[in-house]
């Protein structure tokens, strides 16, 4: 007689990579400033541990940590190139994990999903990377006096406007 296997609720570990590499990227404009690279740390370490363990709640608020750490990196007046790096690397990071938790309800630890994982972060990245390269234009060609952080809001605007008209 064959045993039946418990079901694990857990994300599977595959479904967490492209957070984790996300959050990395999203480090980047945290490279200056300490306490930038402080929140960015801990923030990425939260949205990677929260995705792997399947808490919402951790890869939130490690979401909105790494956050802060792009917006503290790019107020050392980084090149806003590397801010929208960030900032794109910080979205794709949290939709990437609060996808992987979603995987791990849904179909389990054991559960195939690696072309669901591909197609949702390269849709977010594809999404976000518009979403910054229309905010590097208006950063660009716009007033001269329009801050960073404005910037990197209007990304964070852009991309959950988006997010929440494509569900």
């Amino acid at each position: 007689m064959v045993g039946v296997s418990e079901f694990d609720a857990r994300p599977p570990t595959r479904a967490v990579l492209p957070a984790a590499v996300a959050a990395v990227v999203a480090l980047v404009p945290t490279l200056g400033s300490s306490t930038g690279l402080a929140a960015g740390a801990a923030g990425a370490l939260l949205v990677v541990g929260g995705g792997l363990q399947g808490n919402r709640r951790f890869v939130s608020v490690g979401a909105a940590a790494l956050a802060v750490g792009v917006i503290l990196g790019a107020a050392t007046g980084i090149d806003p190139g590397y801010a929208l790096v960030g900032g794109v690397g910080a979205v794709v990071a949290y939709d990437a994990a609060e996808h992987a938790v979603g995987l791990g309800v849904d179909v389990g630890r054991d559960g195939r999903v690696t072309q669901s994982v591909v197609v949702h972060v390269f849709s977010t990245a594809a999404l976000s990377l518009v979403v910054a390269a229309v905010a590097l234009v208006v950063y660009t060609l716009g007033p001269s006096s329009l801050p960073l952080t404005a910037l990197l809001t209007l990304l964070f605007g852009g991309t959950l406007l988006a997010y929440v008209l494509r569900d």
